[in-house]
């Protein structure tokens, strides 16, 4: 039996040749990995951030389009409400809202015929006055009820901005913001009906409303 004769030098040679080549191969797709990863990592954190634009860009086209009886009241643009609410500056007005991602309106309230706030039914002419507090909107409306005397010439009510649910508050002869977290509403009783001049004879009162963040 021949024995063969191993040339070592060779063997060793060809030996570490092999193991460099497998730590490059392994250290080059460690590298394309993490580079990976890092492009994905970049997609998902730049992505809401183009998602907002496009949005603000949809609502920047819709405002500019936006005839001038209709009253802004807050463009919502986040990661969740993509909205425009708006009313109508008329003796007949609605409130609408206008989703930017189905490019739909929607009535929130309003119409001819009135709309339910809690368990009341309000039937409204002019908005006189509105003002957003937290997450709240309030509206001074003039009551278009045919019922409607000297008592009840305005409603004071409210609507929440992202749930939409409406708050009625109350009703008196006449209403205003004292300040950005005050409301005062002019409450009137009658007292008699004078024979002498034909005109009834009111006492008249208010209430003041302060409001708090969450009301």
């Amino acid at each position: 039996m021949k024995k063969t004769k191993l040339n070592w030098p060779i063997v060793i040679a060809v030996t570490l040749l092999c193991g460099a080549s497998l730590t490059l191969f392994f250290i080059q797709r460690e590298r394309q990995t993490t580079v990976e990863q890092i492009v994905i990592d970049t997609v998902a954190n730049e992505e809401p951030f183009a998602e907002l634009d496009y949005y603000g860009q949809v609502a920047d086209e819709f405002l500019a389009t936006m005839p001038d009886d209709k009253r802004v009241i807050a463009t919502l643009i986040d990661s969740v409400n993509h909205h425009i609410l708006y009313f109508e500056s008329t003796n007949q007005p609605s409130c609408y809202c206008y989703d930017l991602e189905s490019l739909t309106t929607s009535v929130l309230f309003g119409g001819i015929n009135g709309f339910y706030c809690d368990t009341k039914l309000l039937i409204i002419g002019t908005i006189r006055s509105w003002m957003l507090f937290g997450d709240e909107v309030y509206f001074i409306a003039e009551n278009r009820a045919p019922e409607t005397d000297v008592t009840s010439k305005v409603h004071l009510f409210s609507m929440n901005i992202y749930t939409h649910q409406l708050q009625y508050i109350d009703t008196g002869f006449d209403a205003a913001f004292r300040n950005d977290s005050t409301i005062v509403v002019g409450k009137a009783s009658l007292i008699y009906h004078s024979l002498f001049t034909g005109e009834d004879v009111y006492d008249q009162t208010t209430v003041t409303y302060q409001l708090v963040k969450g009301d």
